[in-house]
């Protein structure tokens, strides 16, 4: 069940398969005798500084994959000190991921009819140090993920 989850996509699995041969596409070019004794990638994002240009992506349901959740997943983060995202759908709550550790957080968010629900999570993010919203703003509905309804 927990494979199919975060090995599946939703519906025909198209975009799943279109994004899979995009990464097939990226090759590396390997640069021989470069001197990269001084490599540094880090930049910043909204001011805060992270030590590269990656960050974790809101993803849900983390504790399919480890007991902590999003809370191992804010810990890895604030150590390779980068930012992370919490999703909407996440297993554990902003509060527990507010004070695990000292990582950068964002918070994303769906749009729904009951603004008041958002305005809530808004609220709550501000309150436990989320430093921005990140607004989810294509996802009208969710999609049917074949996988998951074989598996309730």
């Amino acid at each position: 069940m927990y494979y199919d989850f975060y090995s599946g996509g939703a519906e025909d699995q198209q975009t799943l398969r279109e994004n899979v041969e995009a990464f097939r596409r990226i090759m590396f070019r390997p640069r021989i005798l470069i001197d990269v004794s001084r490599v540094d990638l880090s930049t910043s994002i909204l001011g805060y500084n992270i030590s590269a240009p990656i960050i974790v992506a809101p993803t849900a349901l983390h504790q399919l994959a480890h007991p902590q959740g999003e809370v191992a997943t804010a810990k890895a983060a604030a150590t390779c000190n980068t930012i992370m995202v919490l999703s909407f759908t996440s297993s554990c709550t902003i509060e527990e991921v507010a004070t695990s550790c000292n990582a950068v957080r964002f918070y994303q968010l769906y749009i729904y009819k009951r603004r008041d629900i958002a305005a809530t999570l808004v609220q709550r993010a501000e309150k436990n140090g989320f430093k921005a919203i990140v607004l989810t703003a294509d996802t009208p509905r969710l999609g049917r993920r074949e996988a998951d309804i074989k598996n309730k």
